[in-house]
């Protein structure tokens, strides 16, 4: 009887925990079971997209059940900690070099490990990457600055970007207090060009409203000086997030070779710089052009590895200015440290070790031509219908961006990715950057995990949604029907989520 009454009032507690609202603002007083907390959490994310269906983003969503089970052994190294983890740094710094090889760098010899200096670090994401590499740019540029003749104590560095760069380049400029000279687009060119480049370093200062504003120099200050004086770095990308677009980086280096300029380049090659190594190894855009200083790349996107990891890389170890290296005396054993984080999992760059070992140059190699093949077989099948432009180049990276004709049925992109999401597919529309913002887009990324079956079966649904959608009276009914059967179809909001 006692035994009958106890096991009640557990199942009463066990219910009363399971149906118990989840948290929202603040810890409850009293947790629940693991596999009450985990079904409950399960099933919230079960209503997330189809990170397989993601065609908006570059980031990696599946690797094979061998760098799955490594990844999860090592997932609780910290990775800063060296000391204690000897063998995860030395695969650490292997695939620093193997990356900045790839890249041409000047490297050290191999076993040269207690050389001073940085020839580059692995970073948190793409972003970390690019602001690490412009802050060294922007201590060299102070430094040779002040031995510069005609410099001036109302001097401000510029960073010179087009206005296609990826956000992170913005968030360094107003963090890190510099200046930018934006180069615009224009309908057609999507990315920046050499003569571009050219025009911004020859304009004479006194000709250019924003540098005399942000300067504050006076007309006499700022006779016969250039904007190019002020250059700490040019950014050029190598795959657009808007289109895949490449910068002009050789004629942009040749710009500065020419012009006797001595300013650095970084080359962000998030996207590029894991597909053209090894289908257009000839294409020069790399540390083999003289100017380009430091270039950083997204493991997590062509590098194949889950979403949490880039690397930056310099030209040689000399470039990081002393001044940025941190010593670190807390951990065991001492160690200098660049990076805006710290502490983080090994995983990410073991998995990125196991890639390399697996695949080699030729399996990368198949891999980025196979994802070319995909990216131009969807381009050649968009372009035989009436109603798509392509406008990217997927000769250069698998990236589609579409725009509708001017003569097209009377329906939109957003019309065209909102039923596509009905249908389970993740397909982002968005407008071009200033200058060509009169431009609306639609992209689709071909990963590597994303095969030719896969991009038949959303072949087939994106043209019968257009059916759909031309078929249909006009886009704000399509819309208003959208969004009724978007409520009608919706999840009831579970005990979990009040």
């Amino acid at each position: 009887m006692i035994g009958q009454n106890l096991r009640r009032v557990i199942e009463r507690l066990v219910l009363s925990t399971a149906i118990r609202p989840a948290a929202r603002h603040e810890l409850h007083e009293v947790g629940r079971a693991a596999g009450i907390a985990y079904r409950q959490i399960h099933q919230v994310l079960a209503g997330d997209g189809d990170p397989r269906r993601n065609l908006a983003s570059f980031v990696t969503t599946k690797m094979g059940a061998q760098a799955d089970r490594l990844a999860l052994e090592n997932i609780g190294k910290n990775l800063i900690n060296s000391a204690e983890y000897p063998n995860t740094k030395t695969i650490h710094q292997r695939v620093i070099r193997m990356i900045a090889k790839l890249f041409h760098a000047e490297l050290p010899p191999e076993d040269g490990a207690d050389e001073p200096g940085v020839i580059g670090m692995t970073t948190g994401g793409s972003s970390e990457a690019v602001m690490l590499a412009l802050l060294a740019h922007k201590w060299n540029w102070r430094k040779q600055h002040r031995q510069r003749p005609r410099a001036s104590h109302k001097d401000q560095p510029y960073l010179v970007i087009g206005t296609h760069t990826h956000a992170c380049f913005t968030k360094f400029a107003r963090y890190f207090d510099v200046n930018v000279k934006w180069v615009p687009l224009a309908p057609g060119q999507y990315a920046v060009t050499a003569e571009q480049i050219q025009t911004v370093l020859e304009t004479r200062i006194s000709d250019d409203p924003q540098v005399m504003r942000e300067c504050g120099f006076t007309p006499g200050e700022a006779a016969g000086r250039k904007v190019g004086e002020l250059v700490m770095a040019i950014g050029c990308v190598l795959g657009s997030t808007y289109t895949g677009a490449l910068d002009d980086v050789a004629g942009i280096d040749r710009v500065l070779t020419e012009g006797g300029w001595d300013i650095h380049i970084h080359v962000d090659a998030a996207s590029g710089g894991f597909v053209l190594p090894f289908t257009q190894p000839e294409l020069q855009w790399d540390f083999r052009l003289p100017h380009v200083h430091s270039i950083n790349v997204s493991n997590h996107k062509f590098g194949m590895v889950y979403a949490g990891l880039g690397t930056l890389v310099f030209r040689n170890a000399a470039i990081v200015p002393e001044e940025l290296l941190v010593d670190v005396h807390y951990l065991s054993g001492e160690m200098r440290n660049f990076g805006l984080n710290f502490s983080r999992a090994s995983s990410g760059v073991v998995v990125q070790y196991y890639n390399f070992l697996h695949l080699g140059h030729s399996g990368y190699r198949r891999i980025m031509q196979e994802c070319l093949a995909t990216a131009q077989f969807l381009a050649a099948s968009l372009t035989a219908q009436s109603c798509f432009e392509v406008v990217s180049d997927t000769e250069q990276l698998p990236v589609i961006a579409v725009r509708l004709r001017t003569d097209c049925p009377p329906h939109t992109l957003s019309a065209l990715a909102e039923c596509l999401k009905r249908r389970g597919w993740i397909v982002p529309v968005y407008h071009l950057p200033a200058n060509v913002e009169e431009i609306e887009i639609m992209r689709i990324v071909v990963k590597p995990e994303f095969t030719r079956a896969e991009a038949k079966s959303f072949l087939h649904d994106l043209l019968a949604t257009v059916e759909e959608l031309t078929a249909a009276p006009h886009p704000s009914a399509v819309n208003q029907f959208v969004d009724a059967l978007g409520r009608r179809c919706s999840m009831p909001e579970m005990g979990v989520l009040s």
